[in-house]
């Protein structure tokens, strides 16, 4: 090994600048470099707030999941009560229970029935002769 350069060493010559260039001149060197905190800030202030709305969204969804389940509990309820009052009207409206109701108002059966047609002005039912 040897401490000759692999390459000869150039000669420079001094370089004159052509005529046509324009002189160079010095730049202000860059202003410094701004910080990164108040961009670290204002992305920790995001995520924090992004952070907040979701939690305060979550809490008012549960909120409302417990108001459905209380509203659907009632509706059963009424649902329960509309098919108790239906039941009893059903039970009401029977030809027996009617039949024991009016029994207990004095009430009597109609032997023969007779319908009344006022467009005619006639009695339609029964005997013939009554009509008129």
């Amino acid at each position: 090994m040897s401490s000759v350069p692999a390459r000869a060493p150039r000669a420079t010559a001094p370089r004159t600048t052509p005529a046509w260039r324009p002189r160079l001149e010095v730049v202000p060197s860059p202003s410094p470099a701004r910080s990164l905190v108040p961009y670290l800030l204002l992305c920790a202030a995001i995520l924090a707030a992004a952070l907040l709305g979701v939690l305060l969204l979550n809490t008012q969804m549960a909120a409302t999941a417990y108001e459905i389940h209380d509203q659907q509990r009632a509706l059963n309820r009424l649902d329960e009560s509309e098919a108790s009052l239906l039941a009893q009207v059903e039970e009401a409206g029977s030809p027996a229970v009617l039949q024991s109701h009016a029994d207990a108002l004095g009430m009597v059966r109609a032997e023969d029935i007779r319908f009344v047609l006022l467009a005619e002005r006639s009695i339609l039912g029964g005997p013939e002769e009554d009509a008129g």
